[in-house]
């Protein structure tokens, strides 16, 4: 199944309201996280489930299934 992959090159946390990821708010099964705010954000992959509502979200597209 494929799994949700950040790029953290073209993660920009610090360009989300409060430094909080956006698409954090918008996974279904909350596998994306961060550790604190301003972090970059990472995939949990027991939870993601590849449903792709991540990448078509990400405004900075930093988000691709593999």
């Amino acid at each position: 199944m494929p799994q949700a992959i950040i790029d953290p090159a073209r993660c920009r946390p610090e360009q989300c309201y409060g430094g909080i990821c956006f698409i954090k708010r918008t996974c279904p099964t909350r596998a994306i996280y961060q550790e604190e705010p301003y972090a970059p954000p990472t995939t949990d992959p027991l939870r993601c489930h590849g449903c792709s509502k991540c990448i078509a979200h990400c405004p900075l597209k930093a988000i691709r299934l593999a």
